[in-house]
């Protein structure tokens, strides 16, 4: 065992908790490694370099856990700690991090007069990652992801900007994956008006006597259609 100057030097914890200790902190690694809550993008990188290198078989949530969510003989990733949102109008983008709750992006989006199309609250979906990982988020709504590789790289996949590319669809590929390709850990969501929104949702609701007035207006101005 070294020493230095008559002090003894603890061991070093070379157990997997151990390592995971050492790169993600105390506070991240709990319930003997059952659970890992890292606490930025860069930590849920090195969790799973070390996850790759061990074996460790992880089960992604962007919500709280416990250790009974982990599979057997791995353990549970939670990024309910990455749940920074932001709005930039002059890109017509909004950045939202996996653990970031629903009601916080709401509440973003409706200071700033925007919202996003087709984002809606559907039950069980508390998160942005919950939302992403069921599918429950338009395609067209999303103008990129942020992602970590098992192997730890982190990617970006479409533009934070709103613009249409020429290429690959890896944005969707990532999508499509279910959390078995990377770790999603934020999308660049696409904005309008919240007042383009709403008068969409209108648009969408039942159909009535009204709004099949409000239509033939629209389509049949001059009443030439008449209906039997």
């Amino acid at each position: 065992m070294a020493e230095a100057q008559g002090y003894t030097l603890p061991p070093v914890d070379v157990s997997l908790p151990g390592i995971l200790t050492a790169a993600l902190g105390p506070d991240a690694v709990r319930e003997g490694g059952k659970v890992l809550v890292p606490v930025d993008a860069d930590a849920v990188a090195a969790a799973l370099r070390i996850a790759q290198e061990h074996q460790l078989h992880l089960r992604l949530t962007s919500g709280p856990a416990t250790g009974s969510d982990a599979p057997s003989g791995g353990a549970v990733l939670s990024l309910r700690n990455l749940g920074a949102v932001s709005v930039d109008l002059g890109s017509g983008v909004a950045r939202a991090e996996a653990g970031a709750t629903l009601a916080v992006l709401d509440a973003a989006l409706a200071a700033a007069g925007s919202a996003v199309p087709g984002l809606a609250s559907p039950p069980g979906s508390e998160h942005v990652g919950a939302l992403v990982a069921r599918g429950q988020l338009p395609r067209r709504s999303l103008t990129g992801i942020e992602a970590v590789l098992p192997g730890g790289d982190r990617v970006m996949a479409g533009s934070r900007v709103l613009k249409d590319v020429v290429g690959y669809d890896v944005t969707s590929l990532l999508l499509g994956g279910g959390g078995r390709l990377a770790a999603i850990v934020a999308v660049h969501l696409r904005l309008i008006p919240a007042a383009a929104a709403s008068a969409a949702a209108e648009v969408a609701g039942p159909a009535g006597p009204r709004r099949v007035e409000d239509l033939a207006s629209v389509f049949d101005p001059d009443g030439i259609l008449v209906g039997g």
